[in-house]
């Protein structure tokens, strides 16, 4: 999938976490609401059964879902909640019920995810995609990341949707299914979009689609830096993000946002989490860009990426998307 294609589904791929809410986006089909979703979910007996490092993934296909090739689809899922477990050290739920719609093209599309009567995720899948769209693909990694941290309030939404931006493309990389350079790419041109604009008032509360994904997934990228100085790369958000998942239970449990970074700085012994939100909740804080990726040594050289090893954070930028220690 194109890198400009994949920025701009993003606003289609909305990771819902308190279904009784609106929608940022809705899906026309009769697998919209979260009621639909689970009903279909108890109704019928999972069709596969996958079985991630202890964790559960029941897929159920819609509609017995034909003309999809079921063989192709379970083995996308097993590869996508690999990358996921990977970056958590543990597939993020104890049991997750996937609906699989089948559409009439040759796309995987419009992932959503809902937790307020279990952990539950649908999925759209062309009849068409073939081996290279599910290889690409990212959405339902993005999906499944949603799973691991608790909802928080509608107007932190940013918070979890930025997470799953950060953490889709370096889970993928971790489980050597992402080359690092791509990993970079997306953020080199997709970060940008998260910058406030003159009538910004922070995070919290804000509406526009940058803010929310890339914004957000600014917040965890400078809080992933900042950890992993303090403590010379003993630690990171990664565990942060962790421990925030396993006291949960993820995103079945209600958390206040003060809840989350206190349960995240306690995993890390530190405080940046805590200070990174208060200075970005209520203000429009602006990230100086250039110069975090200049000291991560990473950008674009006549449109490809381009690393250099001798920048001073070099090492950060190869922690965080190499594969985690046994």
């Amino acid at each position: 999938m194109a890198l400009s294609t994949k920025v701009s589904l993003l606003a289609a791929a909305v990771g819902v976490l308190a279904a009784s809410s609106p929608l940022l986006a809705q899906s026309p089909d009769k697998y919209a609401e979260g009621d639909a979703i689970y009903a279909a979910l108890r109704q019928s007996p999972p069709d596969a059964r996958l079985t991630i490092g202890g964790s559960e993934i029941d897929v159920l296909f819609a509609d017995g879902a034909p003309g999809l090739d079921r063989a192709r689809v379970l083995a996308w899922v097993r590869t996508s909640a690999t990358a996921v477990s990977t970056y958590f050290g543990r597939f993020p739920a104890q049991r997750v019920g996937l609906l699989v719609v089948a559409e009439d093209d040759d796309r995987i599309r419009t992932g959503t995810t809902f937790g307020y009567a279990g952990q539950a995720i649908r999925i759209h899948v062309g009849r068409r995609a073939d081996a290279d769209t599910f290889h690409s693909d990212w959405i339902l990694v993005h999906e499944m990341t949603h799973l691991a941290l608790p909802t928080v309030p509608r107007r932190s939404l940013w918070l979890q949707e930025g997470e799953a931006t950060y953490v889709e493309p370096i889970a993928r990389a971790q489980a050597g299914q992402l080359d690092p350079k791509e990993v970079w790419r997306w953020t080199l041109v997709g970060m940008p979009k998260g910058q406030p604009k003159s009538d910004d008032q922070g995070l919290d509360g804000t509406h526009a689609w940058g803010r929310i994904y890339w914004g957000g997934a600014a917040f965890w990228l400078q809080a992933d830096v900042r950890i992993r100085q303090r403590t010379h790369g003993r630690l990171s958000v990664q565990t942060a993000m962790q421990a925030i998942n396993r006291k949960s239970g993820g995103n079945v449990a209600d958390w206040s946002v003060d809840q989350v970074m206190a349960a995240g700085d306690a995993a890390t012994g530190g405080t940046e989490l805590s200070e990174l939100y208060a200075q970005v909740k209520d203000a429009p804080d602006r990230v100086d860009l250039d110069t975090l990726f200049a000291q991560l040594g990473v950008g674009m050289q006549d449109g490809q990426v381009v690393f250099d090893d001798k920048a001073p954070l070099a090492w950060v930028r190869r922690q965080i998307t190499a594969p985690p220690k046994a």
